[in-house]
């Protein structure tokens, strides 16, 4: 970015007193047509000095006007009226934009599964408007007989757009952002924009370095630039510990080595920082990049760090360690939290990682203390696998229902109270771990049913239909998840109270690999005889029903689409079109399938079938 020599002999400081903005005045010593031609728009870097303004500022107006999209989006699914809503206009455009969030697509040999079409659009767009502002204006380099400057025209234009994505960078990273904020998406989904925004800094990055190798191969001093110029060597600094950030971010990498990712992020992210805060040495308003991300990315730090120890405090978890294999963690806390809702925890000990906190995915409904008696638990199941995970399943091994001191951040994501009350059927579909995703999800549906019988939530109209669909391979997992099923159930004042109480359940357990013969709960009813593939019904009392089925995986797909066509005409018996809600946890194959099964299911809407089909998702990892 600077076109300066450097007296400091290779150390990494400043060449010039501190100051924000460096002069834009200069005069061009050179013929009428040379300085007329250095004057254009996009050439205006050796006099007038306006790459700041056409390049950073472009970066940050195009990111912006794609986080406004978004933000009036929120605000219109917030406030508008509910007679727009109904409106065949808004379903269309509602569904439309459903579809674009569900959509994603597979590539089964590499076993990668696609963000959704409309996360792919936005990508395309980026990769567009980058390719354009670089690849577009000419020259790529000073014509040879005439100095311009030291600072080829596409090294100056990438530098800058490198510069004006750093705060966005820093931002997406948080949990608690103020783009999460304004355009009420959570910060999880927001975790592939801050990967590819990243991406994309670390190519316009090295493309603003090779062409000052080229031109200084070519005049034959690139050795004496390293030994001299502070900016050669701090600008060689920060990309080393940028390039280490964006592939130890690569997914096959990070998920592999998770541990070592965590512990070493921060640090390459700071030392990336530093040498680049030095390397663009307060050249025009580079510096100005570096106080807007400072003061966004502190804040958000500061308000999640005020809410975990000083709004939520210090807590107390206790593990145990379930036949099944999970790991079940117990937090009992005053927080509220919505259901499928995730928090990020920190255990207060030396062999535990005191320095990183770990997301884990609330299995538990939120009560009011008033009515219980009690405060309300944060519930955990755990699958443990390597790490952290695996330390806490030996420590409770070891010594079953011990507690641990704990710092919880959160709450992020989930699915509200309020949209969960205005669905007529609630689709749940789970696959191993994320069984007790659905638990939570199953508890919210029985706590407002119990709500609307007290008369304390309004009443539906309609019989309202919880259907849940659960898949693993583990015999032991199928037979816990069935037996806590059906103890929710079965003790449920919804049914016990009323069992014509205008609810309906269906239970569906899938175990997707051959059983065990020996299974050890013969209550939940699989059958022994290999090859079966039909369902067992175990347990049907009052308005639900619990099925297990062997050797056998679920028909999302189809599953979905009966759900949409049995919605519809139930809507059309009782005069009123039925919303639909789905909400998944699993691995990714089972959410992608969920995700274009939804996807098409949108076409329905649009038809006016029902009124909504509405899809929340919850990865196993961002």
């Amino acid at each position: 970015m600077m076109d300066m020599k450097e007296t400091s002999g290779g150390v990494p400081w400043l060449t010039q007193p501190p100051r924000f903005h460096s002069s834009r005045e200069s005069k061009c010593k050179l013929t009428p047509a040379q300085c007329d031609y250095i004057h254009g728009r996009w050439r205006s870097w050796y006099v007038m000095y306006e790459g700041d303004h056409v390049y950073a500022l472009g970066t940050v107006y195009f990111c912006c006007a794609m986080i406004g999209l978004f933000v009036i989006s929120n605000i219109l699914a917030r406030y508008s009226p509910d007679w727009l809503k109904r409106t065949s206009v808004w379903r269309g455009c509602t569904s439309m934009s459903r579809y674009l969030s569900y959509r994603g697509y597979v590539i089964p040999k590499l076993r990668y599964w696609s963000p959704s079409l409309g996360v792919l659009l936005l990508g395309m767009a980026g990769t567009g408007f980058f390719l354009g502002m670089t690849l577009g204006p000419k020259p790529y380099y000073w014509p040879t007989d005439t100095h311009y400057g030291n600072s080829p025209p596409l090294a100056n234009r990438t530098g800058w757009m490198a510069l004006g994505l750093l705060p966005f960078v820093l931002v997406l990273s948080t949990k608690a952002n103020m783009i999460s904020m304004i355009t009420g998406i959570s910060h999880e989904k927001l975790q592939v924009f801050h990967h590819w925004a990243s991406y994309a800094m670390f190519v316009l990055a090295l493309v603003h370095t090779f062409p000052f190798i080229i031109i200084h191969q070519r005049w034959h001093d690139l050795v004496y630039q390293w030994k001299t110029s502070v900016v050669y060597w701090t600008g060689v600094v920060a990309i080393l510990a940028q390039a280490y950030l964006t592939f130890m971010s690569l997914p096959f990498i990070r998920n592999r080595f998770y541990e070592y990712f965590k512990g070493t992020h921060m640090l390459a992210a700071l030392v990336f920082i530093i040498f680049l805060f030095f390397h663009c040495n307060a050249t025009l308003t580079s510096w100005d990049y570096f106080i807007a991300t400072g003061a966004l990315y502190l804040s958000c730090l500061a308000f999640s760090m005020c809410r975990t120890y000083l709004m939520n405090g210090l807590h107390k978890a206790t593990l145990e360690l379930l036949p099944s294999g999970l790991l079940r963690v117990s937090v009992p806390t005053a927080m509220n939290w919505h259901p499928g809702q995730h928090v990020f925890i920190r255990f207060i000990t030396s062999d535990l990682h005191l320095l990183t906190a770990h997301p884990f995915t609330i299995s538990s409904v939120c009560r009011n203390p008033d009515e219980t008696g009690k405060a309300s638990d944060l519930v955990f199941y755990i699958k443990p696998r390597g790490g952290v995970t695996a330390r806490l399943a030996a420590i409770a091994t070891k010594s079953p229902g011990c507690s641990k001191t704990v710092l919880i951040e959160g709450p992020y994501g989930g699915v509200s109270a309020h949209h969960m009350a205005s669905f007529d059927t609630i689709l749940v579909i789970a696959g191993g771990s994320g069984g007790g995703f659905s638990l939570a999800m199953v508890d919210e549906v029985l706590r407002l049913s119990a709500l609307e019988s007290k008369g304390i939530e309004p009443a539906h109209d309609v019989r309202r239909n919880l259907q849940v669909v659960f898949s693993t391979r583990d015999t032991a997992m199928a037979e816990w998840y069935a037996a806590e099923i059906e103890d929710r159930l079965s003790h449920s004042t919804t049914f016990t109270s009323d069992p014509d109480n205008g609810f309906e359940t269906a239970v569906s357990v899938h175990v997707t690999s051959r059983v065990n013969s020996n299974s050890s709960s013969p209550a939940i009813g699989f059958e022994k005889e290999p090859g079966k593939m039909l369902p067992t019904e175990v347990t049907t009392t009052g308005s639900f029903s619990l099925n297990v089925h062997r050797n056998a995986r679920p028909d999302i797909a189809g599953l979905i689409a009966r759900t949409v066509a049995t919605s519809g005409s139930r809507g059309n018996h009782v005069g009123r079109k039925q919303r639909v809600g789905v909400v998944v946890c699993g691995p990714a194959s089972m959410l992608h399938d969920t995700r274009n099964a939804a996807a098409l299911a949108q076409k329905r809407v649009m038809d006016g079938e029902v009124e909504e089909l509405y899809l929340h998702s919850e990865p196993f990892a961002w």
